[in-house]
């Protein structure tokens, strides 16, 4: 708890979906690596607060600035070459399709 960005992980049969939230990002300056089942998300959010500004007093910020990483360790199940990103409303949203062998299949009896 308490990383930047927060995240949500969750799946399905067919894939796993995470959303990494991060508002003020420019898109480019996110990175997402996986290398052996381990999912990687890492860059660098600019501060809000000038630092020019000699005379301005920050009485408050919460704000999270400047570089972060997270790591997610994931099942051995995932397609490597199945992994898509987009980013949009300061969301990150990564889908990790599974190996079609580790998807459920039903089988029919004759």
């Amino acid at each position: 708890r308490g990383g930047f960005p927060a995240l949500n992980l969750g799946g399905t049969p067919q894939a796993v979906e995470l959303y990494a939230f991060a508002p003020g990002l420019d898109p480019a300056s996110i990175e997402v690596n996986l290398e052996r089942g381990v999912l990687t998300i890492s860059g660098e959010r600019a501060a809000d607060v000038s630092e020019r500004e000699e005379n301005a007093a920050v009485h408050i910020n919460e704000r999270f600035a400047g570089r972060f990483r997270r790591v997610v360790s994931l099942t051995d199940d995932i397609d490597p070459n199945g992994v898509s990103a987009q980013y949009g409303d300061g969301v990150l949203h990564i889908t990790l399709r599974r190996q079609e062998s580790a998807q459920p299949r039903r089988i029919t009896v004759h």
